[in-house]
Protein backbone atom coordinates (compact mmCIF):
# COMPACT_ATOMS: atom_id res chain seq x y z
CA UNK A 1 0.00 0.00 0.00
CA UNK A 2 1.11 3.62 -1.16
CA UNK A 3 1.07 5.31 2.37
CA UNK A 4 2.75 7.59 4.32
CA UNK A 5 2.61 5.84 7.44
CA UNK A 6 3.39 2.52 6.48
CA UNK A 7 7.03 0.70 4.71
CA UNK A 8 6.24 -0.34 1.30
CA UNK A 9 8.82 -1.70 -1.12
CA UNK A 10 9.62 -0.38 -4.55
CA UNK A 11 7.75 -3.59 -6.11
CA UNK A 12 4.38 -3.02 -4.21
CA UNK A 13 4.91 0.76 -5.01
CA UNK A 14 5.53 -0.15 -8.73
CA UNK A 15 2.26 -1.74 -8.80
CA UNK A 16 0.45 1.24 -7.48
CA UNK A 17 1.01 3.94 -9.33
CA UNK A 18 -0.99 5.39 -12.38
CA UNK A 19 -0.03 8.45 -13.92
CA UNK A 20 -2.91 10.11 -16.26
CA UNK A 21 -1.08 12.43 -18.83
CA UNK A 22 -2.19 15.25 -19.99
CA UNK A 23 0.23 15.99 -23.09
CA UNK A 24 -1.75 19.57 -24.16
CA UNK A 25 -1.50 21.24 -20.97
CA UNK A 26 1.25 23.96 -20.63
CA UNK A 27 4.02 25.64 -23.10
CA UNK A 28 3.99 23.82 -26.30
CA UNK A 29 7.47 23.81 -26.67
CA UNK A 30 8.27 22.29 -23.00
CA UNK A 31 5.66 19.25 -22.80
CA UNK A 32 6.62 15.99 -21.11
CA UNK A 33 6.65 13.21 -23.35
CA UNK A 34 5.60 9.23 -21.84
CA UNK A 35 9.12 8.60 -21.89
CA UNK A 36 10.21 11.78 -20.13
CA UNK A 37 7.45 10.61 -17.41
CA UNK A 38 9.18 6.99 -17.46
CA UNK A 39 12.63 8.25 -17.02
CA UNK A 40 12.02 10.37 -14.19
CA UNK A 41 10.14 8.01 -12.57
CA UNK A 42 12.67 4.77 -13.24
CA UNK A 43 15.71 7.29 -11.30
CA UNK A 44 13.66 6.16 -8.18
CA UNK A 45 13.12 2.67 -8.95
CA UNK A 46 9.37 3.47 -10.14
CA UNK A 47 8.08 1.87 -12.84
CA UNK A 48 4.12 3.41 -13.37
CA UNK A 49 1.44 2.84 -15.80
CA UNK A 50 1.14 5.94 -17.64
CA UNK A 51 -2.50 6.83 -19.32
CA UNK A 52 -2.16 9.53 -22.40
CA UNK A 53 -5.49 11.28 -22.16
CA UNK A 54 -7.86 11.52 -24.80
CA UNK A 55 -9.63 14.72 -25.27
CA UNK A 56 -12.42 13.28 -26.79
CA UNK A 57 -13.11 11.07 -23.42
CA UNK A 58 -14.70 11.75 -20.29
CA UNK A 59 -11.80 12.34 -17.56
CA UNK A 60 -14.27 11.11 -15.04
CA UNK A 61 -14.98 7.79 -16.59
CA UNK A 62 -11.00 7.42 -17.09
CA UNK A 63 -10.22 7.87 -13.73
CA UNK A 64 -13.21 5.42 -12.61
CA UNK A 65 -11.81 3.00 -14.19
CA UNK A 66 -7.90 3.28 -13.02
CA UNK A 67 -9.55 2.98 -10.05
CA UNK A 68 -11.28 0.34 -10.70
CA UNK A 69 -8.20 -1.51 -11.75
CA UNK A 70 -6.52 -1.32 -8.11
CA UNK A 71 -4.21 1.71 -8.62
CA UNK A 72 -3.71 2.73 -4.99
CA UNK A 73 -2.26 6.68 -6.21
CA UNK A 74 -3.45 8.27 -9.11
CA UNK A 75 -1.03 11.02 -10.34
CA UNK A 76 -2.62 13.96 -12.47
CA UNK A 77 -0.14 15.07 -15.34
CA UNK A 78 -1.24 18.45 -16.17
CA UNK A 79 -2.69 22.12 -15.45
CA UNK A 80 -5.22 23.23 -13.03
CA UNK A 81 -7.97 21.96 -14.49
CA UNK A 82 -6.67 18.57 -15.06
CA UNK A 83 -5.57 18.12 -11.61
CA UNK A 84 -9.18 19.22 -10.55
CA UNK A 85 -10.64 17.04 -12.96
CA UNK A 86 -9.15 13.95 -11.52
CA UNK A 87 -9.65 15.22 -7.76
CA UNK A 88 -13.60 15.07 -8.28
CA UNK A 89 -13.43 11.96 -9.77
CA UNK A 90 -11.47 10.12 -6.73
CA UNK A 91 -13.48 12.36 -4.32
CA UNK A 92 -14.94 9.45 -1.84
CA UNK A 93 -12.57 7.02 -3.40
CA UNK A 94 -9.98 6.21 -0.64
CA UNK A 95 -7.38 6.62 -3.39
CA UNK A 96 -4.45 9.15 -2.81
CA UNK A 97 -3.70 11.97 -5.75
CA UNK A 98 -0.29 13.10 -6.90
CA UNK A 99 0.90 15.57 -8.75
CA UNK A 100 2.70 16.60 -11.53
CA UNK A 101 2.03 20.16 -12.42
CA UNK A 102 2.43 20.71 -16.05
CA UNK A 103 0.38 23.65 -16.74
CA UNK A 104 0.69 27.74 -17.31
CA UNK A 105 -0.19 28.45 -13.66
CA UNK A 106 -0.17 25.71 -11.39
CA UNK A 107 -1.63 27.06 -8.52
CA UNK A 108 -2.54 23.85 -6.59
CA UNK A 109 0.59 22.34 -7.17
CA UNK A 110 2.80 25.57 -6.05
CA UNK A 111 0.35 26.17 -3.00
CA UNK A 112 1.72 22.91 -1.54
CA UNK A 113 5.41 23.84 -2.53
CA UNK A 114 5.39 20.63 -5.40
CA UNK A 115 8.08 21.98 -7.84
CA UNK A 116 6.87 22.78 -10.92
CA UNK A 117 10.36 20.96 -12.48
CA UNK A 118 9.45 16.78 -13.71
CA UNK A 119 12.22 16.08 -11.84
CA UNK A 120 11.68 17.77 -8.39
CA UNK A 121 7.49 16.65 -8.68
CA UNK A 122 8.45 13.28 -9.47
CA UNK A 123 10.67 13.19 -6.12
CA UNK A 124 8.01 14.20 -3.83
CA UNK A 125 5.72 11.48 -5.64
CA UNK A 126 8.33 8.74 -5.42
CA UNK A 127 8.66 9.78 -1.03
CA UNK A 128 4.73 9.70 -0.59
CA UNK A 129 4.23 11.87 2.08
CA UNK A 130 0.42 12.02 2.13
CA UNK A 131 -1.83 15.12 3.64
CA UNK A 132 -5.59 15.13 4.03
CA UNK A 133 -6.52 18.37 2.14
CA UNK A 134 -10.05 20.07 1.80
CA UNK A 135 -11.77 20.59 -1.41
CA UNK A 136 -14.70 23.41 -2.06
CA UNK A 137 -17.93 22.33 -3.87
CA UNK A 138 -19.88 24.55 -6.22
CA UNK A 139 -22.84 22.46 -5.99
CA UNK A 140 -21.14 18.71 -7.06
CA UNK A 141 -18.80 19.97 -8.69
CA UNK A 142 -15.16 20.25 -7.16
CA UNK A 143 -12.62 22.99 -7.03
CA UNK A 144 -9.08 23.18 -6.02
CA UNK A 145 -8.37 26.73 -6.38
CA UNK A 146 -10.77 29.14 -7.42
CA UNK A 147 -14.73 29.55 -9.01
CA UNK A 148 -16.35 32.20 -11.37
CA UNK A 149 -18.74 33.43 -12.49
CA UNK A 150 -19.06 37.04 -15.45
CA UNK A 151 -15.76 37.64 -17.22
CA UNK A 152 -13.61 35.66 -16.22
CA UNK A 153 -15.32 32.22 -18.02
CA UNK A 154 -15.27 34.90 -21.11
CA UNK A 155 -11.48 35.76 -21.18
CA UNK A 156 -11.01 31.88 -20.67
CA UNK A 157 -12.43 31.35 -23.51
CA UNK A 158 -10.50 33.99 -25.31
CA UNK A 159 -7.45 32.79 -23.80
CA UNK A 160 -8.15 28.98 -25.61
CA UNK A 161 -8.12 30.89 -28.85
CA UNK A 162 -4.86 32.69 -28.28
CA UNK A 163 -3.21 29.51 -26.76
CA UNK A 164 -3.68 28.20 -30.06
CA UNK A 165 -2.29 30.55 -32.01
CA UNK A 166 0.45 31.39 -30.12
CA UNK A 167 1.14 29.00 -27.67
CA UNK A 168 0.23 28.92 -23.79
CA UNK A 169 2.14 31.34 -21.97
CA UNK A 170 1.05 33.47 -18.77
CA UNK A 171 1.67 36.73 -21.27
CA UNK A 172 -0.54 35.31 -23.56
CA UNK A 173 -3.02 34.35 -20.10
CA UNK A 174 -2.37 38.16 -19.30
CA UNK A 175 -3.49 39.49 -22.87
CA UNK A 176 -6.57 36.98 -23.43
CA UNK A 177 -7.94 39.15 -19.98
CA UNK A 178 -7.74 42.89 -21.40
CA UNK A 179 -9.34 41.46 -24.76
CA UNK A 180 -12.32 40.62 -23.13
CA UNK A 181 -12.51 43.74 -21.04
CA UNK A 182 -12.31 45.65 -24.05
CA UNK A 183 -15.47 44.17 -25.26
CA UNK A 184 -17.12 44.54 -21.63
CA UNK A 185 -19.86 42.07 -21.68
CA UNK A 186 -23.07 42.54 -19.51
CA UNK A 187 -22.47 42.85 -15.93
CA UNK A 188 -24.19 40.07 -13.79
CA UNK A 189 -27.31 40.65 -11.42
CA UNK A 190 -27.08 38.97 -8.42
CA UNK A 191 -28.47 37.67 -4.92
CA UNK A 192 -25.57 36.27 -2.81
CA UNK A 193 -26.69 34.97 0.33
CA UNK A 194 -23.99 34.26 3.30
CA UNK A 195 -24.75 33.33 7.16
CA UNK A 196 -28.32 34.58 6.57
CA UNK A 197 -27.63 37.97 4.72
CA UNK A 198 -28.26 38.68 1.59
CA UNK A 199 -26.09 40.72 -0.24
CA UNK A 200 -27.67 42.27 -4.52
CA UNK A 201 -25.33 43.51 -6.33
CA UNK A 202 -24.50 44.39 -9.92
CA UNK A 203 -21.03 43.15 -11.10
CA UNK A 204 -18.87 41.99 -14.04
CA UNK A 205 -17.02 39.53 -11.89
CA UNK A 206 -17.22 36.81 -8.74
CA UNK A 207 -14.45 34.98 -7.99
CA UNK A 208 -14.26 32.36 -4.57
CA UNK A 209 -11.18 31.03 -3.91
CA UNK A 210 -9.96 28.18 -1.93
CA UNK A 211 -6.55 28.83 -2.30
CA UNK A 212 -4.63 31.30 -0.05
CA UNK A 213 -1.20 30.79 -2.30
CA UNK A 214 -3.35 32.42 -5.54
CA UNK A 215 -4.63 35.33 -3.33
CA UNK A 216 -1.23 36.07 -2.05
CA UNK A 217 0.13 35.67 -5.63
CA UNK A 218 -2.54 38.42 -6.73
CA UNK A 219 -1.59 40.75 -4.33
CA UNK A 220 -5.27 40.38 -2.67
CA UNK A 221 -6.43 40.19 0.39
CA UNK A 222 -8.32 36.93 1.52
CA UNK A 223 -5.90 34.45 2.93
CA UNK A 224 -7.17 35.34 6.48
CA UNK A 225 -10.49 34.02 5.26
CA UNK A 226 -9.17 30.61 3.79
CA UNK A 227 -6.64 30.07 7.19
CA UNK A 228 -9.80 30.33 9.16
CA UNK A 229 -11.52 27.23 7.78
CA UNK A 230 -13.54 29.23 5.25
CA UNK A 231 -14.09 30.47 1.53
CA UNK A 232 -12.96 34.01 0.00
CA UNK A 233 -16.05 35.66 -2.51
CA UNK A 234 -14.31 38.72 -4.33
CA UNK A 235 -16.85 40.51 -6.11
CA UNK A 236 -15.59 43.25 -8.74
CA UNK A 237 -17.21 46.71 -8.55
CA UNK A 238 -19.45 48.05 -11.71
CA UNK A 239 -17.81 50.93 -12.89
CA UNK A 240 -17.86 50.73 -16.36
CA UNK A 241 -15.02 49.82 -19.23
CA UNK A 242 -12.15 52.00 -18.23
CA UNK A 243 -12.60 51.11 -14.09
CA UNK A 244 -12.80 47.46 -14.76
CA UNK A 245 -10.07 47.93 -16.45
CA UNK A 246 -7.98 49.59 -14.28
CA UNK A 247 -8.94 47.15 -11.69
CA UNK A 248 -7.63 44.00 -13.73
CA UNK A 249 -4.63 45.88 -14.10
CA UNK A 250 -4.08 46.57 -10.51
CA UNK A 251 -4.65 42.60 -9.30
CA UNK A 252 -2.64 41.37 -12.88
CA UNK A 253 -0.02 43.72 -10.96
CA UNK A 254 -0.36 42.47 -7.35
CA UNK A 255 -1.78 46.08 -6.05
CA UNK A 256 -5.33 45.85 -6.13
CA UNK A 257 -6.97 47.50 -3.39
CA UNK A 258 -9.97 45.96 -0.63
CA UNK A 259 -12.95 48.30 -0.99
CA UNK A 260 -12.15 50.11 -4.88
CA UNK A 261 -11.12 47.01 -6.37
CA UNK A 262 -12.93 43.90 -5.03
CA UNK A 263 -15.24 43.79 -2.27
CA UNK A 264 -14.34 40.82 0.22
CA UNK A 265 -16.96 38.17 1.99
CA UNK A 266 -15.57 35.06 3.83
CA UNK A 267 -18.12 32.56 5.16
CA UNK A 268 -18.08 28.98 4.62
CA UNK A 269 -21.35 28.67 2.80
CA UNK A 270 -22.18 31.07 -0.37
CA UNK A 271 -25.61 30.83 -2.10
CA UNK A 272 -26.00 32.60 -5.61
CA UNK A 273 -28.60 33.38 -7.59
CA UNK A 274 -28.85 35.24 -10.78
CA UNK A 275 -31.15 36.61 -12.80
CA UNK A 276 -30.69 34.21 -15.93
CA UNK A 277 -31.65 30.74 -15.69
CA UNK A 278 -28.02 29.71 -16.55
CA UNK A 279 -24.29 30.80 -16.29
CA UNK A 280 -21.21 30.53 -17.58
CA UNK A 281 -19.38 29.86 -15.02
CA UNK A 282 -15.57 28.13 -14.22
CA UNK A 283 -13.67 25.78 -12.16
CA UNK A 284 -9.53 26.17 -12.02
CA UNK A 285 -10.20 27.07 -15.39
CA UNK A 286 -12.54 24.56 -17.21
CA UNK A 287 -15.81 26.36 -18.13
CA UNK A 288 -18.96 24.69 -18.58
CA UNK A 289 -22.49 26.82 -18.74
CA UNK A 290 -24.78 25.50 -15.40
CA UNK A 291 -28.45 26.20 -14.01
CA UNK A 292 -28.47 27.92 -10.97
CA UNK A 293 -28.43 28.62 -8.07
CA UNK A 294 -24.99 28.15 -7.22
CA UNK A 295 -24.22 26.36 -4.00
CA UNK A 296 -20.71 26.99 -2.83
CA UNK A 297 -18.77 25.29 0.30
CA UNK A 298 -15.89 22.97 1.71
CA UNK A 299 -16.66 19.71 1.56
CA UNK A 300 -17.17 16.95 4.34
CA UNK A 301 -14.43 14.89 1.92
CA UNK A 302 -10.85 15.06 1.97
CA UNK A 303 -8.54 14.68 -0.45
CA UNK A 304 -5.57 12.40 -0.10
CA UNK A 305 -2.99 14.23 -1.65
CA UNK A 306 1.09 13.28 -1.58
CA UNK A 307 2.43 16.75 -0.84
CA UNK A 308 6.75 17.79 0.37
CA UNK A 309 7.43 16.29 3.22
CA UNK A 310 7.62 20.25 4.78
CA UNK A 311 4.09 20.85 3.73
CA UNK A 312 3.00 20.29 7.43
CA UNK A 313 -0.25 21.92 8.81
CA UNK A 314 0.31 24.67 6.12
CA UNK A 315 -2.83 27.22 4.92
CA UNK A 316 -2.23 26.31 1.11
Amino acid sequence: MFDAKSSVTSTERQSSLCILHNSRSGKKEAGDTSRDLTNAFQAYGLSPHIVELDPAKDLSETVRQVVAEGYDTIVAAGGDGTICGVAQALKGTGCNMGILPRGTFNYFARSLGVPEDLDGAVEVIAKGHIRALRVAMLNDQVFLNNANFGLYPQILRSREEIYDFWGRSRAAAYWSALKVLFQWPRPLELDILADGERTTVRTPLVFVFNNAFQLHQMGMDGAECIRDGQLALMIAPDCGRWGMMRSALAVLFGRATRGRDFQLLCSDSFELHGRRKKLLVARDGERARMKGPFHLHLSDDALQVVVPQHFGDATR
